[in-house]
């Protein structure tokens, strides 16, 4: 009898290694939506050190000039775009995480990922600031992709391997 009762409470008191499958997928998508989110922020912050204005204050700047919008709901809009991409961003780094923990392979998609943002970001940016401001896409006034190997590429590389060094870091501690 007290063997059966021994299994039966391991069953009831679940280790980090025996918590569902589906649970831990959860919990790191919403960990790398918060990483996303942070990352996002300290992407903003640190942009004037490298000279630039901020994406955030460029975009709403646009949203004014273009669109008639108010300082406050530029600014506002600026930012739930920016975030929620950063948080999009996050995901992205997560499901790449969820598949393999090969450092290899990692390192390979933070490249991946950096490389495609920093080639789109200008015409998507464009995108974002005339959906909000006319509420329609000129196509022709789109910037063309960049293909630099500039600062731009290094604060999107910076971004996506914080992120994925710290998601990295859970999951190896969650397989502990």
């Amino acid at each position: 009898m007290p063997a059966i009762n021994k299994k039966v409470s391991e069953k009831a008191t679940p280790t980090p290694q025996a918590t569902s499958g589906s649970n831990f997928q959860l919990q790191f998508l919403l960990l790398a939506a918060i990483l996303g989110l942070v990352a996002g922020i300290v992407f903003i912050i640190i942009q004037p050190l490298f000279g630039m204005d901020t994406l955030t204050s460029r975009h709403a700047a646009f949203y004014q000039q273009l669109g008639g919008w108010g300082s406050v709901p530029a600014v506002m809009i600026a930012w739930t775009a920016h975030l929620l991409v950063s948080i999009f961003y996050g995901l992205l780094c997560a499901i790449l995480l969820l598949n393999t923990l090969r450092l290899a392979l990692i390192a390979l998609g933070t490249l991946l990922f950096t490389w495609i943002t920093t080639v789109i970001a200008p015409p998507a940016n464009a995108m974002i600031v005339q959906l909000v401001s006319f509420q329609q896409l000129h196509s022709e006034k789109l910037p063309p992709l960049n293909f630099s190997l500039d600062v731009k590429f290094l604060l999107h590389l910076v971004f996506f391997a914080a992120i994925s060094f710290v998601l990295y870091l859970y999951a190896k501690k969650a397989k502990q």
